[in-house]
């Protein structure tokens, strides 16, 4: 399989899937010899604003934050005493979905968080030998 089928495969039309977001965050993924790595931007967001799951293939990168009844009624009270003039920054949650490749290893997926972008790696399971077998004459 050629690296553009690969980056179909994993990131394709059929590959993933978009669901419940007003923005979506960009992604870059890039390909080495042993692994798959994924840079997502997430500005403002902490590591604890993220969920971050692989189930039979699927990785799933979400962000939703729960606001208590508190922080609710705070936010109402602000809302009440203030006009605005120009409100352009949103914190949105978002939903993204990724299949994966079969050669991905799901022990070997590891995430880290730095500077508002999230770097998943992905490691490749190593492929198979080829294994000659001898052929005896009947």
């Amino acid at each position: 399989m050629n690296t553009l089928s690969l980056f179909d495969t994993l990131f394709g039309n059929d590959g993933f899937a978009l669901t419940g977001c007003s923005t979506m965050p960009q992604v870059d993924v890039m390909e080495t010899k042993d692994s798959y790595v994924l840079n997502m931007d997430l500005p403002g967001k902490t590591e604890s604003d993220i969920d971050l799951s692989l189930k039979e293939g699927i990785l799933t990168i979400a962000s939703i934050k729960q606001a208590d009844a508190k922080e609710d009624k705070e936010t109402e009270k602000e809302e009440e005493e203030t006009k605005w003039l120009i409100k352009e920054r949103r914190n949105s949650d978002f939903r993204r979905t990724f299949q994966l490749p079969n050669d991905i290893d799901a022990e070997q997926v590891n995430a880290s968080f730095k500077n508002g972008v999230l770097t998943v790696t992905m490691k490749k399971r190593p492929e198979p030998s080829v294994k000659k077998i001898a052929i005896t004459a009947a």
